[in-house]
């Protein structure tokens, strides 16, 4: 069980495909910085994402943290420091997103799960730093480590897929995603961290990754 920081897109994404539970089930704490609730979730998401979200925060799957908190800890000037830092580095990329990672180092999450997939944002950037410290995972990537420990079948997994991008209108191929998971965690990895951490995750899980991977490539061809 890991923790890990969340970042808009992903949330609307997952509650609006009532699916919420891959984060509670996959990771030990789940945390977001207040910020992303009061101002990107507020503007971005309806009232029932809004509502459901809330209740999950109040009976604790979800822990929001705010300034004082991290004051009290610390850890702001570190977080303010890495805010500054990202802004710089982030191309086009928006408060919550540098929040949300800034937050992910500060308190030590191993995973931040975005969405936010494009060219020079925070998953691209973050897959591609030497050694980083936190995996940006986005859902389908939850979605394939779900299949590979057993959580989800090679058919419940391409469902879900299915269901997350027809509610949320997003055009991904995912067959091209599950090569493109292939290369980041095994053939071709952009760092080498990564590719030990999957190593170390199915060995302790007892996963054959390549039979497992050849299965779900099977399906998604047959359907």
């Amino acid at each position: 069980m890991m923790q890990a920081s969340l970042d808009t897109n992903v949330i609307i994404h997952l509650y609006k495909a009532d699916m919420q539970s891959v984060l509670f089930k996959r990771f030990k704490n789940v945390v977001i910085y207040e910020f992303i609730r009061t101002h990107e979730l507020e503007r971005h998401a309806d009232d029932e994402i809004l509502s459901l979200f809330d209740q999950d925060c109040k009976q604790g799957r979800i822990e929001m943290i705010d300034d004082k908190y991290i004051r009290d800890n610390g850890l702001f000037k570190l977080f303010d420091n890495l805010v500054r830092d990202y802004r710089i580095i982030f191309d086009d990329c928006d408060l919550g997103e540098i929040y949300a990672i800034s937050l992910a180092k500060i308190l030590g999450c191993i995973c931040l799960v975005t969405d936010d997939i494009k060219e020079k944002g925070p998953h691209y950037t973050l897959m591609r730093e030497a050694e980083s410290d936190v995996i940006p995972l986005a859902f389908y990537e939850l979605l394939f480590i779900d299949y590979l420990d057993g959580k989800l079948t090679a058919e419940n997994l391409l469902s879900h897929f299915n269901l997350v991008c027809e509610v949320s209108c997003l055009n991904i191929d995912i067959e091209s995603k599950v090569k493109a998971f292939i290369r980041r965690f095994w053939t071709s990895p952009y760092d080498e961290a990564e590719k030990t951490w999957m190593k170390e995750y199915c060995d302790s899980n007892n996963i054959n990754a390549k039979q497992k991977m050849k299965k779900l490539q099977k399906v998604i061809e047959n359907n």
